[in-house]
């Protein structure tokens, strides 16, 4: 009986860990030698959230545009919530950049980020 409900504890942990591995998941931006911008489409399902990474040095401003098929494609960075964005880094290493479909319906959205 311990044996079993061991087995089904082990069972239903893996479970609820693969599943949450699609909401902790980011995609990094790389950009092209030379490059100062990148460019980045995907599809973001209905009330989804995708996370996006890129490398950058303190004082360096970012800037981002984002456009979707439904109009309804924001980013999330505390209580912003709009199609534009912009930032001077703060330090070294990774800035990490969400976006959010508040939409009904999954839609297309193309991501341009640039580093100044």
């Amino acid at each position: 009986m311990i044996k079993k409900l061991g087995v089904k504890i082990v069972i239903l942990s893996v479970v609820f860990l693969l599943s949450g591995i699609d909401v902790m998941a980011q995609t990094r931006i790389r950009f092209r030698r030379g490059a100062s911008s990148a460019t980045v489409s995907g599809t973001l399902a209905a009330g989804a959230t995708r996370g996006f990474v890129l490398g950058a040095r303190r004082g360096q401003i970012l800037t981002a545009t984002l456009s979707s098929g439904n109009n309804q494609v924001d980013f999330t960075q505390g209580n912003l919530h709009d199609t534009q964005y912009s930032m001077q880094v703060q330090r070294n290493g990774d800035v990490y950049i969400s976006i959010d479909n508040h939409g009904r319906r999954a839609t297309r959205y193309t991501l341009t980020v640039s580093i100044q």
